[in-house]
């Protein structure tokens, strides 16, 4: 029975995991990179689309040509006048610097490399569109983090256990109201203040401090837990909601 107990943890795990993963790497967020070919030595770049500080955002290429040399153009996204800098120059590495902008702020921005008398536009001739958002603390990330990652396995574990005929489903449902609730009411509202940059500034609209796709999971699982409270006999019903728990995190975060 612990074997078996061991085994669905580590694929609550490895399913949350997975997830997350395709989450980040089909998001609308997840930064632009790549590798080309200059005068055969290779140039990679990283052009990120979303920025939390209250500093100015730093991007590179790196590459090995030594005769490579660059600028780069930015401007907000609602303005029609560009402005041009030189990408500076230190041994492999060519930086760009972008002005710190507020919270919820967006730029768009692009470079282009010069290496003997010819030049190419980075990323792959496209336009970046960059969002600022405000510093978070670490402490309010990692807890953010934990929250929302841990409740989302134990979300996963609590549908797994139909496999391990409900023992502890109803323990685990509780365990996992009480970690989403926690994230929902204390953890979010702080997280999203920072994040919009409430905090010290202005009185956030009651809409801004929670996140649609963890309401929508924590109600889910209101209904689970009274489903399971007095339907007893019905054994896939925490299975069922893991499964669309999985498919909301996907849609809605």
């Amino acid at each position: 029975m612990k074997k078996q107990s061991f085994i669905l943890w580590i694929s609550s795990i490895v399913i949350v995991f997975v997830i997350s993963y395709i989450n980040t790497i089909t998001s609308d967020n997840y930064p632009i990179t790549g590798t080309i070919g200059v005068e055969g030595k290779k140039v990679s770049y990283r052009f990120e689309k979303v920025y939390y500080g209250n500093g100015e955002y730093y991007f590179s290429v790196r590459s090995d040509f030594p005769d490579l040399t660059g600028k780069y153009f930015f401007k907000p996204k609602d303005d029609s006048v560009w402005t041009l800098r030189e990408l500076v120059k230190d041994k492999f590495l060519l930086t760009g610097v972008l002005p710190k902008q507020k919270p919820e702020v967006i730029l768009q921005y692009y470079a282009e490399l010069i290496f003997n008398n010819k030049s190419i536009n980075i990323p792959d001739n496209r336009i970046v569109q960059i969002t600022y958002y405000g510093e978070i603390p670490i402490v309010v990330n990692l807890l953010q983090f934990f929250f929302l990652y841990g409740g989302l396995i134990l979300a996963i574990r609590t549908g797994l256990e139909s496999f391990n005929n409900n023992l502890k489903t109803k323990k685990f449902a509780v365990m996992f109201l009480i970690i989403f609730l926690t994230l929902n009411v204390l953890i979010n509202p702080l997280y999203l203040s920072y994040k919009y940059g409430f905090i010290n500034h202005s009185v956030p609209p009651i809409e801004r401090l929670f996140s649609l796709s963890e309401i929508l999971i924590l109600l889910l699982w209101i209904i689970t837990a009274i489903v399971l409270f007095n339907r007893p006999k019905f054994k896939y019903t925490s299975l069922s909601s893991a499964v669309i728990t999985l498919i909301i995190f996907l849609l809605f975060s």
